[in-house]
């Protein structure tokens, strides 16, 4: 089974900026999650099209399964 965490932004623009992370850290916490995009907000790297990221709307951790067919 494969995760993701899927965090979305509000951004200055105020439309939204979604970032997807592969195989997060197990266990990784609301915390954790919080304290990354409140770093990667305060660092200002994060540059998409929707505009610059301000905050953070929400985050998710997606569990997906595949079952190859042929």
């Amino acid at each position: 089974m494969d995760e993701k965490l899927v965090m979305v932004f509000t951004t200055n623009q105020d439309k939204r900026f979604t970032l997807t992370v592969n195989n997060p850290k197990a266990g990784i916490t609301s915390q954790e999650v919080e304290a990354e995009a409140a770093r990667l907000i305060a660092e200002n790297i994060l540059r998409p099209s929707q505009g610059i990221p301000v905050s953070l709307y929400s985050a998710k951790v997606v569990n997906t399964a595949t079952t190859v067919l042929k």
